[in-house]
């Protein structure tokens, strides 16, 4: 199994175009944005020791690998960016099935923050979320055009509302605003390269089954000091088995099982020094109504 730091750059196909046709674009391994992050301090519920230290990394020394692929259908698309299929075009059998995240125009600082929460949670990257290959970013010549902001623009008020209006005064439990981001730079795409995962939870269908893995997945957050604070029916995600894939699931050293979901999008997230029953117990308000939404055949968002 490669290890999460082993590419320094990833060439894209199909995702940047010249004149109607489409060129390779190369984007280098970056650095995620430690200074935008949401660090939290409760006034009561305070975790013994305070806002916890990054545990330290079990990675090697970053890798010099190159990874080709070719851009795949959407999978998902949201406020920040969309995921894509991403197919190798270079032979790598120590590797999953891969998606890319790509970062809408002027959007990568949120992409770039996401990467920190994928760096700060490490060790339970493969167990309670799934592994990111890492942060790749690229500058956009002049003159060129990326697949997939030909609708940013005319979008761009819709999302910059839904941001304002909705997701953080809706989902943060304490009723806190997040960081502003920096100016936007329109020439930066940024990129997540993650394992692919399965779909989502059923609807109107029973979910007895599965509500206490996703207790416990969202327990490993919780235990790290991480409030996911997106917690939507998008956004919990099955595991793939990958039969041709080494190491399709970790056991979770705190509830000794594989967990058969996984938590993504942590753009919005925020590290906080509550304590881990504080934060489990936030997180079961916000999925309790989510479960019941579900076995009622409806989707609630957390803005509803």
């Amino acid at each position: 199994m490669l290890p999460l730091n082993a590419f320094s750059s990833v060439t894209i196909h199909g995702l940047v175009f010249k004149d109607g046709v489409s060129i390779p674009q190369t984007f280098e391994r970056g650095i995620s944005r430690h200074g935008r992050i949401n660090h939290f301090e409760v006034k009561s519920f305070i975790r013994p020791g305070g806002l916890p230290k990054r545990p330290p990394s079990n990675l090697p020394p970053p890798g010099n690998d190159h990874l080709i692929i070719m851009l795949g259908d959407t999978l998902g698309s949201g406020r920040v960016g969309t995921v894509h299929q991403a197919a190798l075009l270079t032979h790598n059998t120590n590797l999953p099935q891969l998606v890319v995240k790509i970062s809408r125009q002027n959007r990568s600082a949120y992409i770039e923050q996401e990467a920190w929460y994928y760096e700060e949670l490490e060790q339970v990257q493969g167990i309670a979320m799934p592994r990111c290959y890492g942060l790749f970013r690229a500058r956009i010549e002049e003159g060129t055009e990326v697949k997939i902001w030909g609708d940013d623009k005319k979008g761009s008020d819709k999302f910059d509302q839904s941001h304002s209006r909705g997701f953080p005064q809706a989902v943060d439990s304490l009723g806190e605003k997040l960081p502003r981001m920096p100016t936007p730079d329109p020439a930066l795409l940024s990129v997540l390269l993650f394992e692919r995962l399965g779909g989502r939870m059923p609807i109107q269908e029973p979910i007895d089954h599965i509500r206490d893995d996703i207790f416990e997945v969202y327990n490993d957050l919780s235990r790290l000091g991480i409030e996911h604070l997106d917690i939507r029916w998008s956004n919990i995600l099955s595991v793939i088995q990958d039969p041709d894939y080494e190491s399709s699931g970790i056991v979770c050293p705190n509830h000794g099982r594989v967990h058969q979901w996984r938590v993504v999008d942590f753009d919005l997230a925020r590290k906080t020094n509550g304590t881990t029953v504080y934060l489990d117990k936030c997180t079961k308000g916000w999925l309790e109504r989510l479960f019941f939404g579900l076995s009622n055949g409806r989707i609630i968002e957390p803005w509803e």
